[in-house]
């Protein structure tokens, strides 16, 4: 039976590993906002693997883009059966000097544009019985960001926005979790943080995006976890 993935954010990063790794096994919806060329070079990847793949350009934080994004899904793969809530900005910027746009943003399309993909696929999943939801949050939504406040926020109402799709949906087999990466090897991590970053982790090496999109793979195949959080950093918390 052919399954199939949406990834959002899925043109860079641990969107773009993610991506390919289910495109081993899964049909993909690589979604992205503004690199069009990097999410095709995605969905070639999927493709070689005799999987298919289609492109998708939405904003997230944007209810009717994504539910048409989701339309375009079921008329050209069928059902979503996982979803991977990906897509992120990162402001990098002090409280007191953040714009009134880049608080919005920012909320929008880490916090909310997630909740309006999970709306937009779980009748679906809740009338088939079978589902997977994985929320990409971070380690500053567990300790903070000493970065950005907003993002950090962000990061952490989705840690919340997992725990309670858990407790509503699970019981509808729909398994809902999150992975929260600590410093990863993408260009949103400024390359200047990343020797003191080194040192402070055990592994002695920034996590990279395949690291994460394994343990993915992991919640989008589980039926033994739901409601949990993962923490994929190489032990800097510890």
């Amino acid at each position: 039976m052919t399954r199939t993935a949406l990834v959002t954010g899925a043109s860079g990063g641990i969107g773009s590993a993610t991506a390919r790794d289910l495109g081993r096994d899964l049909d993909v919806v690589v979604h992205y906002n503004s690199d069009r060329e990097s999410a095709e070079a995605v969905a070639e990847d999927v493709e070689e693997h005799g999987r298919e793949a289609i492109v998708h350009q939405c904003d997230v934080s944007d209810p009717d883009a994504v539910e048409a994004m989701v339309d375009r899904a079921h008329d050209e793969l069928g059902e979503i059966d996982v979803l991977v809530n990906n897509a992120a900005v990162l402001r990098m910027a002090p409280l007191e000097t953040a714009s009134n746009d880049d608080v919005q943003r920012t909320l929008r399309i880490n916090l909310e544009g997630a909740v309006y993909c999970a709306r937009a696929v779980l009748p679906e999943m809740r009338d088939r019985g079978e589902g997977w939801i994985v929320n990409v949050s971070s380690t500053a939504g567990l300790v903070g960001s000493p970065s950005d406040v907003v993002y950090g926020a962000s990061k952490g109402g989705l840690l919340g926005f997992t725990k309670s799709l858990a407790k509503q949906y699970t019981e509808h087999g729909i398994f809902t979790n999150a992975v929260a990466p600590g410093p990863v090897k993408t260009e949103m991590f400024a390359e200047e943080r990343r020797p003191a970053t080194r040192e402070e982790s055990p592994i002695g090496r920034l996590i990279t995006p395949e690291e994460v999109a394994e343990v993915i793979r992991t919640f989008a195949t589980t039926t033994s976890m739901t409601g949990q959080t993962l923490v994929v950093d190489g032990g800097i918390r510890l």
